[in-house]
């Protein structure tokens, strides 16, 4: 087995609790470097530059991860690019099109592999649930249903985030809209969104309501709700099918349920624990549960991920997320933005 060398460029939290968990389960990947000039060298158990030019001349990683604010992930993935690198880039892969489809470019020129930390995808319970579409027990997917309340507190809005003016839909909504298209299977012809900002005409889009059109009469309807302050639901999926309905669920907890069932009337109990999030086949007031996630969900599905990007690398083929696949991605957020703007829905 080939090992790999990466590079990292952003030490924050998406790297120490996300990107460092996962890469240290993977045998044949060795970080040998970071970039952060809020981290000394000498704080990590790897040597950290003064810059991602210093870092890669140094230590000479065959790919870089970007993980920093959206705004500067063009500038960074171009010079790990440039440099020979493969690059493993945060989502969005850029805040534009336009920067997307450069990169794009560069990196079929170039001959080097781009790909976006999507890992949603990779998660259990949405493997569990895309391996069930077009099976007897589920049918075709007919809708899909997905719901956002997130509490926000000045912690969750620090930085970058919170100046953000389009905040929820293209830091959170694309995992949610590439969801979509793992699911359906195909690119939906039309986005209607609204993202009203009572009270706040120039802050952050703290609501999203998207609406995709898919081919066959078949809908996508997506709430991110981020004024609310009740409880924090992280995400939550219904895909309703011809023969059976999946619920998925991200975020743990332990549930106690008691009472009777609706239509049997017959008595029930219940008692369910998920740490990092849980899958449930349903049939009527009937249900399976087919699948889990750990604690730290985020570590292990780009785990998943990342070991794909290696083994595409040593094998020669196309990895999962890659860049020109991710494209299709960040033109649903830029249409879920460009319909909120204009009123009217438009053709991504």
């Amino acid at each position: 087995m080939k090992r790999f060398r990466i590079g990292l460029v952003g030490l924050g939290v998406a790297a120490r609790q996300v990107h460092l968990p996962a890469y240290a389960q993977l045998s044949n990947l060795e970080v040998v470097g970071g970039v952060d000039p809020a981290v000394r060298d000498g704080a990590l158990p790897f040597p950290v530059f003064g810059s991602p030019e210093q870092m890669i001349d140094k230590a000479r990683p065959d790919i870089l991860a970007v993980l920093t604010p959206p705004a500067s992930h063009h500038a960074l993935a171009r010079i790990g690019l440039q440099a020979g690198c493969h690059v493993f880039c945060e989502k969005p892969l850029t805040p534009t099109l336009e920067e997307a489809d450069e990169l794009c470019a560069l990196s079929r020129q170039l001959g080097r592999v781009l790909v976006v930390n999507n890992q949603y995808r990779f998660m259990n319970i949405h493997q569990a649930a895309r391996r069930r579409i077009g099976r007897p027990e589920f049918g075709e997917l007919l809708f899909l249903s997905a719901e956002q309340t997130f509490y926000t507190t000045p912690a969750t809005e620090a930085g970058w985030r919170g100046q953000d003016p389009e905040r929820t839909c293209k830091e959170f909504g694309i995992h949610v809209l590439d969801l979509c298209r793992f699911f359906f299977g195909q690119e939906p012809l039309a986005v209607t969104a609204r993202m009203p900002k009572p009270g706040a005409p120039h802050g952050p889009d703290l609501l999203n309501l998207i609406r995709l059109d898919f081919p066959g009469d078949r809908v996508a309807q997506l709430t991110l709700d981020r004024l609310c302050r009740g409880k924090h639901r992280y995400l939550r999926l219904r895909l309703d099918g011809s023969a059976g309905c999946i619920e998925t669920r991200l975020g743990g907890g332990a549930l106690f349920s008691a009472g009777f069932r609706g239509r049997t009337r017959r008595p029930y109990l219940e008692l369910e624990l998920s740490l990092g999030g849980r899958a449930r086949l349903h049939h009527g007031e009937r249900y399976q549960k087919i699948a889990s996630d750990p604690l730290n969900v985020f570590a292990g599905a780009t785990r998943r991920l990342l070991g794909a990007f290696l083994a595409a690398l040593e094998g020669g083929g196309t990895p999962p997320c890659e860049a020109h696949d991710n494209r299709h991605s960040i033109a649903l957020m830029r249409a879920a933005y460009e319909s909120s703007r204009r009123g009217e829905t438009v053709t991504p």
